[in-house]
């Protein structure tokens, strides 16, 4: 959930605000210590923005507060004054030496908080995000070792139903005893997290319980927050019940519940140590889209061996509804692979010509995803600007600074421009990664991604005859 509020530069609104965000960060799983440290951060920033940011003219700057299952997350925009945290840097000995308390304001708000971002957007303004973690108790603060390790016996048959919140304890304990701390979606290892999501429609799924009522399988399909579609993103089957068709019940039903709720599509994002999960999409319909690089940081997955190195996932995607001609302006360098990739998703692509020369608006629409514990970055251009070159380049410098493990651009493909946009970020380092259907607002975007870490092309596995080709010209692009 999201909320946006507009403040004026005015003193009076500081200490209201606070409040709220104390509040706020109470209401969603901070303790009384951390929701003070959250809203103390919080007025360090804005009331730096209140005072300093325009001068003495009048402004008005925005404050989005959001909250996932696993943290809270303040982002405030003004438009005020340029400045460049770099010269204010704070500095103990100037301190001690000097009485030079300048850049003291950051470095409280650093100690405050979980993560502290800077972006200066240009003629867009100066953008700020500081986030806190919820601490909520691991499945092995609630068990024992033993009671965890349990393994369900042979059932004589299996039922499936509908999850729920009562049954979030036994799903923890399933994906830990399937793969002990390997699971790349952190979350799931928190029950409150689950019962969270589950509560507020973030996610919706099946459970597999043999006839004695064990949980012995788990399949979920995690709503897109900014377009109708889904990903089936969390599935777990219990070690000696696999190979019973329990995967297979669970995503037929999985597909049924989606197009029962109207979603446009499902997709998923298969990691590539191994080529099972591949292999299950495809059965069901599923196509490849893009293969985006580095998107996990490194772990063991049991069973396997592979590369010490992050994981890629390709993108398998499943239309719920049908489109059989898409038009779309299609960069020159990509034209062809992003026609293979509709076709085989049984769409037409035309191409739109380009006859006359573009005006842009002054100002690039660009949202920036940031995943910290995944080090990774999504930059969204929903529509472009005269100044999307240089906000481009202030995203990336910030999320360098950042140490982002890999930066991924999703462009527009109903847009002129992004004709234009390849070849720019082509010249920065990027790379294709693939066609992202659906994916925001229900429009097709391109995705350009690079990648801050060497990875080992060997190590990654690809299934589909699609997804061979997107990996080649990939390798082709980044001269592996």
């Amino acid at each position: 959930m999201e909320i946006s509020l507009k403040l004026p530069n005015q003193v009076g609104v500081i200490q209201p605000s606070v409040d709220f965000v104390y509040s706020w960060g109470l209401e969603h799983g901070l303790s009384e210590k951390e929701a003070s440290e959250l809203a103390t951060a919080f007025d360090e920033l804005i009331t730096d923005v209140v005072l300093f940011a325009f001068g003495d003219n009048e402004g008005e700057f925005s404050v989005m507060l959001k909250d996932t299952l696993s943290q809270l997350e303040i982002t405030v925009h003004e438009l005020g004054e340029p400045f460049d945290p770099n010269r204010h840097k704070y500095s103990v000995e100037k301190v001690l030496s000097e009485g030079n308390f300048d850049g003291s304001g950051f470095e409280v708000i650093k100690n405050l908080v979980d993560h502290f971002i800077y972006i200066y957007k240009g003629k867009a303004g100066k953008e700020y995000r500081i986030i806190k973690e919820i601490k909520h108790p691991h499945i092995t603060q609630l068990f024992t070792q033993e009671e965890l390790a349990v393994e369900p016996e042979k059932a004589v048959s299996y039922q499936i139903a509908p999850v729920s919140e009562e049954d979030a304890e036994d799903i923890a304990r399933l994906i830990y005893r399937a793969y002990g701390y390997t699971y790349p979606k952190e979350d799931m290892y928190y029950p409150d997290r689950i019962v969270k999501a589950l509560k507020e429609g973030k996610k919706f799924g099946v459970i597999v319980r043999t006839d004695r009522g064990e949980a012995v399988g788990y399949f979920a399909v995690i709503m897109s927050t900014d377009s109708n579609i889904g990903e089936v993103g969390e599935v777990v089957v219990s070690p000696k019940h696999r190979g019973k068709g329990i995967m297979k019940m669970m995503m037929k039903a999985l597909i049924d519940m989606a197009k029962a709720r109207g979603l446009e599509g499902l997709f998923g994002e298969a990691v590539t140590v191994h080529t099972i999960s591949q292999r299950v999409n495809a059965k069901f319909g599923f196509k490849s889209t893009a293969l985006v690089l580095g998107f996990f940081p490194y772990i063991e997955y049991k069973g396997f061996e592979h590369k010490q190195q992050r994981i890629s996932v390709v993108i398998d995607f499943l239309p719920l509804k049908e489109r059989k001609v898409v038009s779309a302006y299609l960069p020159e360098d990509y034209r062809k692979i992003l026609k293979e990739i509709y076709a085989n998703m049984g769409i037409e692509l035309k191409n739109i010509p380009v006859r006359k020369e573009l005006k842009l608006a002054e100002k690039s629409n660009i949202s920036l995803q940031i995943n910290y514990r995944f080090e990774t970055a999504v930059v969204v251009v929903r529509d472009y600007g005269e100044d999307f070159e240089s906000r481009i380049d202030k995203n990336i410098q910030a999320l360098e600074e950042k140490g982002m493990k890999g930066i991924y651009i999703d462009l527009p493909l109903d847009e002129a421009f992004t004709k234009k946009a390849v070849p720019i970020l082509k010249k920065k380092g990027f790379v294709f990664s693939g066609l992202m259907p659906l994916f925001h607002q229900e429009r097709d975007f391109l995705r350009m991604q690079k990648i801050y870490e060497d990875l080992d092309f060997d190590g990654i596995n690809v299934f589909s005859d699609m997804a061979v080709k997107i990996k080649k010209l990939i390798q082709k692009e980044m001269g592996k």
